[in-house]
């Protein structure tokens, strides 16, 4: 290994570490508030948060190529880890392994992992013989009623119940509970509840609708040989069905036409991209009928079809034609990639895709709306801004009256899918807006009584906390942790 390519090295993890230990100092006459037991988390915390503060990807990926520790495993003892880190580089460079600024750290009583691990058997419980990660479900609104579907959740291996109670409401929370209980005493099995607030809810508006194609196409192994055909559900249009199965497209078309097919009798016709394709009728299912196709295939409102009928019809020898009748249009989603633009709107009115010409040339950058637009008050130019939980990575570059530009720094090497109605995080951005909501606070009488741990979006300075703590205080019940 090169020194010109540790030195660098050293430099920025000597300049991570000197924040987090000042960090620590600047907090250190506040440190007596927290309990003993908690104290030596307090300050690994306060490490986590000084070292989270920077992007040190390339940090990581350097530390990679040289054989070293990434710090992906950092956060149950950050200083430690970047202690190790920087002997061994010391090593390798031939230095001294320690520095006045870095004075020898006094032997905590639990080492990292070990703390960490009585601190999650406190919060969660212990673990299951057969692993050491707890499972966490959340409860889809059908747990309220189907007593099984919880049940074989708590025997499979679910260690944690979550409740969003941005949905549903007290009645239903209260059947997803109860059924818990139950399962519970069937199973011999234990299983904690947390219930997760709502919060205000900053997310992505709504998108223009995309165009009324439906796209089928066989199941192909990795050599292209077919699996299985596409199974195509063909219902009237005046009359349409739900399939009755798994189908890959649900067609409308004229009920007269649909009820002269039967199996055995195919459909020809030249999909939306001018392909000459066909499909095979092959069941009838009441008013409906099933089809298969062996090729993609591509279809939109008013593809004219044409039937030709099996040797054992009656219609045998005649044409009939017909049209696909109107198909609903799907809901479009925004590609954004590193480098691009995006373009948060203060408008209602439905977000776009990018525009390009003929040459690929960018026309006009992605544009969508925010729900809940008073939060873009706030925001400052260079701040950060994360996307659909963190999967996409924004710079704010410009803020206008109507709108902010968004710089795309972290997306996928072929880019990042967004959609409406998702969330929005600002993390450096100083939000004043309340974290409990009016719909949270009354569900806080349910989730005093009920929860184990509770979930609290949003929270900014430690009045949040001391207001949520206040509130519970007033509530009694059982006092639920916060996370």
């Amino acid at each position: 290994m090169d020194d010109l390519q540790l030195k660098p090295l050293i430099a920025k993890l000597t300049d991570l570490r000197t924040e987090m230990i000042c960090e620590e100092a600047s907090l250190e006459n506040r440190m007596d508030e927290i309990c003993d037991l908690h104290r030596q988390s307090a300050r690994n915390l306060v490490h986590y948060i000084a070292l989270r503060r920077h992007d040190i990807r390339d940090l990581q990926e350097k530390l990679t190529e040289n054989g070293l520790s990434s710090l992906g495993r950092a956060e149950a003892d950050v200083l430690g880890a970047i202690d190790a880190v920087l002997r061994v580089l010391r090593r390798l460079t031939g230095e001294a392994e320690a520095s006045a600024a870095e004075p020898e750290q006094e032997q905590p009583e639990l080492q990292g992992w070990q703390l960490l691990g009585r601190n999650t058997d406190a919060l969660l419980g212990p673990p299951p013989q057969d692993r050491t990660v707890r499972i966490m479900v959340t409860m889809p609104s059908d747990a309220a009623r189907d007593f099984g579907l919880v049940r074989d959740l708590v025997v499979n291996g679910m260690d944690c119940m979550r409740i969003n109670c941005a949905h549903d409401g007290p009645s239903e929370w209260a059947g997803m509970l109860s059924n818990l209980e139950r399962a519970k005493l069937e199973t011999g099995r234990e299983c904690r509840v947390h219930m997760d607030l709502g919060g205000p809810k900053l997310r992505t508006g709504s998108l223009e609708d995309g165009p009324a194609v439906i796209k089928y196409r066989p199941r192909r192994d990795v050599y292209g040989k077919m699996i299985s055909p596409a199974r195509i559900f063909l219902t009237p249009a005046r009359d349409p069905h739900a399939p009755s199965a798994l189908a890959d497209a649900c067609v409308p078309v004229p009920g007269p036409w649909l009820a002269k097919l039967a199996p055995g009798d195919r459909i020809h016709f030249t999909d939306s991209r001018g392909a000459s394709r066909s499909m095979r009728v092959t069941d009838v299912d009441g008013k409906n009928r099933w089809a298969e196709s062996e090729y993609t295939s591509y279809l939109i409102p008013g593809l004219a079809l044409q039937a030709e009928f099996a040797k054992s019809s009656k219609h045998f020898g005649k044409k009939s034609d017909a049209r696909i009748a109107d198909l609903p249009r799907k809901p479009q989603a925004l590609v954004l990639r590193r480098g691009g633009t995006l373009i948060l709107a203060r408008s209602s009115e439905p977000g776009r895709p990018a525009k390009y010409d003929a040459q690929g040339r960018l026309l006009s950058p992605a544009v969508i709306g925010v729900a809940q637009p008073e939060f873009l008050d706030h925001v400052l130019v260079g701040e950060k801004i994360k996307l659909d939980d963190g999967k996409i990575g924004g710079l704010i570059r410009s803020i206008a009256p109507d709108e902010i530009v968004v710089e795309i720094v972290q997306a996928r090497a072929k880019g990042s899918v967004l959609r409406a109605e998702k969330g929005i995080n600002l993390p450096e951005s100083e939000l004043r807006v309340a974290p409990l909501t009016e719909d949270d606070i009354r569900a806080l009488e349910f989730v005093a009584r009920q929860a184990d741990l509770l979930g609290y979006s949003f929270v900014r300075t430690e009045s949040d906390i001391h207001d949520l703590q206040a509130r519970l205080g007033k509530l009694g019940g059982k006092h639920p942790a916060e996370d």
